[in-house]
């Protein structure tokens, strides 16, 4: 049988080429749980990375202490790209955010966006989207 690609990528192996890899994967392998469930294993691995992504930019932003010496405000739009055959690629935007120091930050998705897009299809179960912190 073939290895197990998330154990391919130890201290010692040679084929590892990127350093940033193993910290992906060690971010990425605990929410893979559910990808049998899911309707599309690209999209479901692609939605778990757009949740670490958001994870990660939203501790810069809270992190920075001073970021809102620079700027009043911060707006964060996120989202990811679907490659299409015919028609051209599309944009799917899962967030947009604005943030204020020392405020929650306001959710401003639907008035830009309109209802966001059900995923539970294609990522396959509640806990799954959950832990992809999509929204």
């Amino acid at each position: 049988t073939a290895p197990d690609p998330l154990l391919v990528l130890e201290a010692d192996n040679p084929r590892e080429f990127d350093p940033q890899l193993k910290d992906i994967v060690s971010l990425l392998a605990p929410r893979l749980d559910g990808i049998t469930e899911s309707a599309d294993s690209i999209a479901f691995v692609t939605y778990q990375m757009y949740g670490m992504i958001r994870e990660l930019i939203t501790a810069c932003i809270t992190e920075t202490s001073d970021l809102y010496d620079f700027a009043s405000e911060v707006a964060v739009v996120g989202g990811i790209m679907i490659n299409r055959r015919k028609g051209g690629d599309f944009f799917q935007p899962l967030s947009f955010e604005t943030n204020r120091k020392g405020q929650a930050p306001t959710d401003l998705f639907e008035e830009a966006f309109g209802r966001r897009p059900n995923l539970l299809p294609v990522i396959g179960s509640e806990a799954a989207m959950t832990r992809a912190s999509l929204y």
